[in-house]
């Protein structure tokens, strides 16, 4: 069985479980999944940990009584028996991510600059850019977008085993400044990058046309090799 066939599987009989041990094991579930291993084996061990959670419960323990009290060091013993993931699937789902990045940013930037000159008669509808900072600038984004993704990442995991849970406020502050921060880099490196390279003027829609090219490729990339369902 395909591992997100398993996540399905993984999502109804959740809601078996009590509200004390959903909480429990979403946490098992959020801390195991953030690792780099082999989601095809990170989600059948899953699903084996909620079947004993569920067994248990019918028998009326508790989870503390299946694995412990020290839910953190339990899952980083499973976490160690969980093979890594095959690289060919890590690259794979890395380039999806970057692709519908790049198509998010090349469509919106399209689409906005058009409607901004023929609505409002603003701008330009040429874009005009040297070749060789606009390769810098991309390369410079995707790398604050890993960051990003990592520090959001560490930041998730961050929050699991805490006995005393943050207010809901608390962690939407620490996403907003984590998400300021990343939005404020992006728009201040192609301000502060200076120009080299050749000069090259395109339309500004001919951004949408690519965006929407990317978005195809991730399209068939995502259903050919079923990265996000």
């Amino acid at each position: 069985m395909n591992s997100k066939d398993i996540v399905k599987l993984n999502n109804e009989l959740r809601e078996k479980l009590t509200a004390t041990n959903k909480e429990i094991y979403e946490d098992m579930l959020v801390y195991i999944r953030l690792n780099n291993k082999s989601e095809q084996h990170t989600e059948e061990v899953l699903y084996e940990i909620l079947e004993h959670l569920i067994q248990a419960q019918e028998e009326g323990k508790t989870a503390q009584e299946v694995f412990g009290n020290n839910l953190k060091a339990y899952c980083d013993d499973l976490i160690k028996e969980i093979p890594n993931e095959k690289k060919s699937l890590a690259f794979l789902f890395g380039s999806y991510i970057i692709i519908y990045f790049l198509a998010i940013l090349s469509t919106f930037k399209g689409i906005g600059e058009y409607a901004i000159y023929y609505f409002f008669d603003k701008g330009s509808n040429v874009f005009s850019f040297s070749l060789g900072s606009g390769i810098i600038v991309i390369i410079t984004d995707l790398i604050i977008l890993t960051v990003f993704i990592l520090l959001v990442l560490k930041w998730i995991k961050s929050t699991t085993f805490k006995i005393k849970k943050p207010k809901k406020w608390v962690e939407f502050l620490q996403i907003w400044l984590i998400s300021t921060i990343f939005i404020g880099l992006s728009v201040l490196v192609p301000i502060i990058m200076p120009s080299f390279g050749a000069e090259i003027s395109i339309p500004v829609i001919s951004f949408a046309v690519l965006g929407v090219i990317l978005f195809l490729i991730a399209y068939i990339l995502n259903k050919k090799f079923r990265l996000t369902k």
